[in-house]
């Protein structure tokens, strides 16, 4: 898995952006039983709660496999550390939590890396047999991300985010 030429709009060859996981991710069938469990149990928190997609964001499109599509999900952020744990409990429509669910249960799903371009990122996992199973944007207006089907290689989903200059890459505090 070579990376691609350097294209010098962008600082590091798309492997190298893959040092710093920023997030782990788990799907989870009750958000409120899972938080109540991290906070009461492990000390997990506090939980910043939000419905997926949010409602003040109607410029939000999805993509499923090439496919738009809509979903929606409960999300809970915690930072733990240098890292932040997402809980995602899917509602409805077709996505890979649903798709994850179905398959294992829950559990661990992803871990997530920020990227000053998500574009270079695409095409190097593309190049590589990686294809972008879902993606969309985040909660902060500009950034994006992307989740590559990469399970049944490394046991669990790859994604990444295209970060905004400025922040910590993490979901917004409010």
């Amino acid at each position: 898995m070579e990376n691609p030429p350097q294209d010098d709009r962008y600082p590091l060859p798309p492997k190298d952006q893959f040092k710093n996981c920023l997030q782990i991710g788990a799907v989870v069938t009750d958000l409120d039983q899972t938080i109540q469990a991290l906070s009461e149990v492990f000390g997990f928190g506090p939980f910043r709660v939000f419905d997926w997609p949010p409602p003040d964001r109607p410029d939000i499109e999805e993509f499923y496999y090439g496919k738009r599509v809509h979903f929606k999900a409960r999300k809970a952020f915690a930072d733990m550390g240098a890292v932040e744990l997402e809980l995602i409990q899917p509602i409805e429509g077709e996505s890979i939590y649903h798709d994850f669910l179905r398959e294992h249960g829950p559990g661990l799903h992803h871990i997530r890396f920020n990227v000053p371009e998500l574009q270079p990122i695409v095409d190097y996992l593309n190049q590589n047999n990686f294809e972008v199973s879902q993606m969309g944007p985040g909660l902060r207006p500009g950034t994006m991300w992307a989740n590559f089907n990469t399970e049944h290689l490394v046991g669990f989903t790859i994604e990444v985010m295209k970060a905004l200059p400025g922040t910590d890459g993490k979901t917004p505090r409010s």
